[in-house]
Parts: structure tokens; sequence; C-alpha cells
């Protein structure tokens, strides 16, 4: 006989982990995840942690700050063995033209509109926040206090599965390998067996391009490598928040242990790993010089699920009942993890939830009309 369930979430990784910890908080206890390989084997697993609620338009900026409230209670809510620390150090966008600067203000009024406490800063107070910086070219930047960073992403998601299945949650490690229509609903052909759901959750990054495409339907996803540099670890912290020069393609950070990554935002998969190093050393030294002579011990890679308009897709498939989706994060899945969670369960339990979760439709693809992204 198959296993059935009332809902499967295809993908482990933080988003699929929290929709399952949020349906079994609210009494929904029949819910499998299905996981290939590990929980937080994919993306979320190389994930630094950055959270931040510093993006363009007002539906992102609600689900990142609904998030950070959670992050902010993140050990009352999960109760971890070992407290999570999530350390506030800030988010700066830098800016070296006019018109970027002034992207900057238009949004920072809305994030303040908000209630984000984001804030317009001078070079001087760039300065001041950040003496080791060299701001040549530095018009001004944007930053906000209250965004930062929680470094253990795996853990996290783990814990959230474990909370799931303590409320009768089953987490099966069975890759699937696609997805047809069934009376009950939907039907899962995995390696090892046939799983039977009313709903099913695609929440496997850029996986969920293939299943959903063995079910006929298309998604605008797009699978793309994205790098790291991680360096030494350097005795002082001088770079705390973290940096994003969008205009020179650079962005980083110093963890709390003294280590840098730093990415390439401009980055070709095609281009090999001495390249990658050499930008991205190139781009962190322009800003701070110090790590000219800061030798970089290793490069991870993953893979972004790439929307567009580089915003999710969440929700329900037309014309597919019982088909949601919970992908296309493009490099924001962990930072907006908990209002994802929160807004897909009260959705597959067709409750009304104050997130604007219709403004990530998979719909809105149907309209040419696309937003543009912030950077990363």
């Amino acid at each position: 006989m198959p296993s059935s369930s009332q809902v499967a979430i295809i993908g482990g990784g933080i988003t699929g982990c929290s929709i399952a910890f949020h349906l079994t908080q609210s009494g929904l206890s029949d819910v499998i995840i299905l996981e290939k390989e590990g929980l937080a084997c994919g993306a979320t697993g190389i994930c630094p942690g950055g959270v931040r609620q510093q993006f363009e338009g007002r539906a992102d900026c609600l689900m990142a700050q609904r998030s950070v409230r959670f992050w902010e209670e993140i050990n009352q809510r999960l109760a971890p063995e070992a407290p999570f620390h999530f350390e506030r150090s800030g988010y700066l966008f830098l800016a070296e033209s006019p018109r970027m600067l002034r992207r900057f203000r238009a949004n920072v009024a809305l994030q303040n509109r908000l209630g984000i406490p984001s804030e317009i800063l001078s070079p001087r107070q760039i300065s001041q926040l950040l003496p080791d910086l060299r701001l040549d070219g530095i018009l001004g930047g944007s930053f906000c206090s209250e965004d930062g960073f929680l470094e253990d992403c795996h853990g996290i998601t783990a814990l959230l599965a474990q909370r799931a299945s303590e409320k009768g949650a089953r987490v099966l490690y069975h890759k699937a390998l696609g997805l047809e229509a069934s009376p009950m609903g939907w039907r899962i052909r995995t390696g090892q067996d046939i799983i039977e759901a009313e709903q099913v959750v695609l929440a496997a990054g850029a996986d969920s391009l293939a299943l959903a495409q063995s079910a006929g339907l298309p998604l605008p996803i797009q699978a793309e490598v994205r790098r790291l540099a991680f360096t030494l670890s350097h005795p002082t912290q001088v770079m705390t928040p973290l940096v994003v020069a969008p205009e020179r393609g650079f962005a980083g950070k110093q963890m709390s242990y003294g280590v840098f990554y730093l990415g390439w935002l401009a980055e070709d998969p095609q281009n090999d790993d001495l390249l990658f190093i050499e930008k991205s050393l190139q781009g962190g030294a322009s800003l701070l010089p110090l790590l000219e002579e800061l030798p970089v011990r290793k490069v991870i890679r993953g893979t972004y699920d790439t929307t567009p308009d580089k915003r999710p897709i969440l929700g329900a498939v037309a014309d597919q009942r019982g088909l949601w989706v919970a992908a296309g994060f493009s490099g924001h899945g962990f930072m907006i993890a908990p209002a994802v969670g929160e807004a897909l369960s009260c959705a597959l339990r067709a409750e009304e939830t104050d997130l604007p979760l219709k403004a990530f439709s998979p719909d809105r693809f149907r309209d040419q009309g696309q937003a543009e992204g912030l950077f990363i």
C-alpha cells in the first residue's frame, strides 16, 4: 500500500520544514516531509544565515518583517538545548551614483512607513559605523540595525523538523521523481514507493522545476550557481554588518568567529573558482584593504532557484487543485522562511492570513510587467 497524507511537502530545507512546523503547530498532524538526501542538504545547508528587511516591494518587506519577529523569539518558539544567537549586526547597502542613492531613499521611505527602522547614512556616518572601510566614491548608503544573522541554518532547520515530528509529521528520505494527479489529489513517485497526498507543496528549490514539469506545470524558475569565498580568520572585528556594494558587484561580511565571506554578484558560473576568488577579493579590498593580504581558505557552491523578478513563487497553482508552490526564492529563502511557513500553513488549511501571499502568486507571470529585484 502506498504511503498517504493530507499534506506532502517535497523538500527538507528551511522552507519545507518551516511549513511543516507551522502546520503541525496549528493542529494538522498528517504531514509528510519528503527529502532526497538529508535535511538542509541543499541551499539551506550552505546559507550563511543572513536576515534582512530592506526590500523594495511592500509585500517583500512585510514577509521579512514578520520573519524577523519569529527570529527574535526563536529560542522561545523552538526551545533548543543550546540557544541560537540572532546577531543584530545590520545590513549596509552602499551607493556610488545619485541614481542608486535615490533608489535607496525610496526604499527606506517605504520601509519606514511599514515600521522597519532602516535609514540613509552619509559617508561620515558610514565611517563612524565602519572606520576601516575605504569610502572613495561612496555617496551614502542604507542601513537597518534590526537586520542580522543566524549562523546555524542547518541546526535551525533540523529543529523545525523535529518539532513538527513531535506533533505527528513524518520525514521520509525518498527522492521525488515525478508528480501526477490522482483520485486522492496527487501521486508522488519516488525511488522507493508511491506517496498519495491530498495536497502537495513543491518546496524543493531548483528541483521544484522538474517536478512541476512532470505534472504539466511550467515554472519560471532558473537554477543559477552561486559561490562564496571564505577567508582565514582575522583577529579583529572590522566589518560586522553585511556590506553590499551593488555597483561594484560585491557583498561580504565578517562572521562572529573572524572569518570573512565574500561574494561576487556578477559572477559567471562558467568561470573557475580562481577567477571568482580574484573578483571577490578585488571588490572586497576596494572597500577593506586588509583583504588584500587575507588568504581564501575555501570556496563553496550552491544553487539559487531564481525567478525573473527575483521574488518567490508562493501559493496555489491555478487549475491544479491541491498543488502548491513555495520556491523561486532567489537567495532569500532562509530570511523569510518563518513568514512563508505561516502563510502557507494558513492557506493549506483554508484559513485567512494577514500576510500578502497573493503578491507572490504563481499566476503573476502571466502579466509581463515584472518588478526589479534588489541585488542579492
